[in-house]
């Protein structure tokens, strides 16, 4: 039996979750210094929605909205869930409380976390990025024909395959941004949240990440500065909640929520300005 049958129940390939629920009902968070990092929200994200973008200034609760939903951080207040679906929108399994330990490693195989340009420190260690995202397959005994086929697809979608016999320290920006993606996806997981998958990257870097993401077959949240990326029709963005002063104030279709946006920024400004004068 091999590591996604084993985190499935024995599941077929084809029976396991490819897609999740988010659900937060009243879930606010404030960290332990005292600063508030989002306000009491409720929201859902279903499989209906398979692009989803969280856009906001610095500062917004972006980072802590996506951190909420992927286990990273427990609710203060409120209650969050994570329900996997299968193929057809069946339940797959009962509704996941990061809360609770157990339900948490659940969550940890149904959503991969990526954090901008972010790998696992391990990945510095092995001697390439090949060697790097086979070994923790390896240790959880995913037999070696699959582990062949997971890494190379893998690498064949994020444009890796040239760089797959160089070590993690010697990538640029742009291919890190893309390991970090594909470090997330080699547990297969049913859904995605990417913290700025593509910030610090020029107009074609960030195009190019983006369409990597976009274009594999997986539910994404995503957080990001770039309103113009959210509005592309090719990336396909169904949703978008915008955030301000740690509170979820728009959600809403991508140019819609784009509008809002610019508004809200505009209006900032303005106020500040009066506040100089």
């Amino acid at each position: 039996m091999g590591l996604f049958d084993s985190l499935f129940g024995g599941r077929a390939a084809a029976d396991r979750p490819s897609a999740v629920t988010f659900a937060m009902d009243g879930v606010g968070h404030r960290y332990e210094d005292g600063n508030v990092g989002l306000l009491p929200t409720t929201l859902t994200i279903g499989p209906d929605t398979r692009r989803v973008a969280v856009i906001g200034l610095n500062g917004s609760g972006k980072t802590t909205l996506l951190k909420l939903l992927d286990g990273a951080l427990t609710a203060s207040a409120g209650t969050v869930t994570v329900t996997a679906h299968h193929n057809d929108g069946r339940t797959a399994d009962a509704a996941f409380d990061p809360a609770v330990k157990r339900d948490l490693k659940r969550i940890e195989d149904l959503v991969g976390r990526v954090r901008r340009e972010e790998i696992p420190n391990s990945y510095y260690q092995a001697k390439d990025i090949r060697e790097a995202i086979d070994q923790p397959l390896k240790k959880h005994k995913v037999p070696e024909s699959e582990r062949e086929q997971i890494v190379g697809d893998l690498f064949a979608h994020f444009d890796l395959t040239s760089v797959a016999r160089e070590p993690a320290s010697a990538l640029d920006s742009e291919k890190r941004h893309l390991l970090a993606i594909a470090s997330a996806l080699s547990f297969s997981p049913a859904a995605i949240v990417a913290d700025e998958p593509t910030k610090g990257l020029d107009e074609i870097g960030s195009a190019h990440v983006a369409r990597a993401l976009f274009s594999y077959d997986k539910q994404v949240v995503f957080a990001t500065h770039d309103v113009e990326l959210i509005q592309r029709p090719e990336y396909a963005i169904d949703r978008t909640l915008v955030l301000d002063d740690h509170e979820l104030v728009f959600d809403g279709v991508p140019s819609d929520a784009a509008a809002f946006y610019n508004d809200l920024i505009r209006q900032k400004y303005e106020a500040a300005k009066a506040a100089r004068q």
